[in-house]
């Protein structure tokens, strides 16, 4: 995406004399994504202040983009996401418009390119599923002005910096090139990219929204369930909370026959969730699904290509292909790791419904519990 950056000088965490720094009043239209996640709910009770601060009487609107369903009816984000997105957009009065992807959502455009999204792969879930709906969109509502010029849209996203080495590197305010037109200019702004988790916590509590349950069951992102960008321990509990859903991605990623990850396919997610089930009813079996486990992770690793002594090392040199031995001791380690990542999935799901979806008003203890 080609983007102009802005040298502005613009605040690290909410208060009055910083939310000057930019004049809302120069756009004609402020679009809000959001995905119903605590960055999303942090960053539009911020921006609710800033509006009602500067006075601004445009239109506002938040925009949350659906995400599709599995083959069996599963939806690919959280249940309650949209809600979660809904009211916090009614609590302070803002239109709430959700998107689509016209051609399909998430699971078929996966089928249909062969492969899954994510780093070094392409971000398209983002790009196609998120902001292409939104852009199709956004040129009805700029018609819909009916400017005898350029309209100037705002259009805010709820990135921090500390989330990855590559959102740190974006810049927080810039001019979409790609995506503005003789029609519209549409400016980029990541109003808390300098924010810590703590503050955006912080910043919920004080605005009296209730985020999503997931957060509570453990999770530390939300949107997609299976997300291709969350940790192991998000991953496996979200198989262990959504077995139907996380049933309808093995298949997929079987048909396909692209791993989920490269650090971790959904088969490998789904055999340790059985195993540690198996251990945790003491059934003699459990053993050996251990091994069936380990014997997936090292099939893996013995076709990869550093496995096999393909390509160069960092430092120029010939790679040599792994012993029996080495491959073995690697799998063992990766299926430890998986393991304890499901042992600590099926203790933290226990008595989670993961229909009740709402949690409840955000406290210190939470804040301090949540931010840790």
């Amino acid at each position: 995406m080609r983007q102009l950056t802005i040298d502005l000088d613009l605040p690290d965490q909410p208060s009055p004399q910083d939310r000057d720094s930019i004049d809302l009043h120069t756009f004609d239209l402020i679009v809000i994504c959001s995905s119903g996640g605590k960055d999303s709910l942090a960053m539009l009770a911020y921006l609710a202040r800033l509006i009602a601060e500067q006075s601004y009487r445009g239109r506002v609107v938040v925009i949350h983009n659906h995400l599709g369903y599995s083959r069996t009816g599963q939806p690919v984000e959280w249940p309650g996401a949209e809600e979660v997105a809904r009211d916090a957009a009614d609590r302070f009065g803002f239109e709430f418009v959700v998107r689509s992807r016209r051609q399909g959502g998430l699971l078929g455009q996966v089928l249909q390119r062969g492969k899954w999204p994510g780093p070094g792969l392409g971000r398209w879930c983002t790009s196609d599923q998120k902001e292409s709906p939104t852009m199709t969109w956004l040129t009805g509502a700029v018609a819909e002005l009916g400017l005898p010029r350029t309209a100037r849209v705002l259009y805010c996203l709820g990135l921090r910096g500390d989330e990855s080495a590559g959102r740190a590197g974006q810049p927080v305010l810039s001019v979409n090139e790609r995506r503005s037109s003789r029609r519209r200019t549409i400016t980029r702004w990541l109003p808390i990219h300098g924010w810590t988790v703590r503050q955006v916590w912080e910043e919920i509590k004080r605005a009296g929204l209730r985020p999503h349950a997931a957060y509570t069951w453990g999770m530390t992102r939300l949107s997609c369930r299976l997300c291709v960008l969350g940790a192991l321990d998000d991953l496996m509990l979200a198989a262990a909370l959504s077995p139907d859903l996380a049933a309808d991605y093995a298949q997929v990623e079987a048909e396909v026959g692209h791993r989920f990850t490269a650090a971790v396919s959904i088969a490998e997610v789904l055999a340790a969730l059985g195993a540690a089930r198996a251990e945790r009813a003491g059934d003699p079996a459990a053993r050996a699904l251990v091994d069936e486990l380990d014997a997936m992770v090292r099939g893996h690793l013995a076709a990869t290509p550093q496995a096999r002594g393909e390509g160069e090392t960092k430092a120029g040199r010939p790679r040599r292909p792994w012993t029996a031995e080495q491959i073995a001791k690697r799998a063992a380690a990766s299926t430890r790791r998986l393991m304890d990542a499901a042992r600590r999935a099926l203790a933290r799901a226990d008595g989670v419904d993961a229909q009740e979806w709402q949690a409840p008003l955000v406290d210190d203890d939470m804040v301090d519990h949540l931010a840790a």
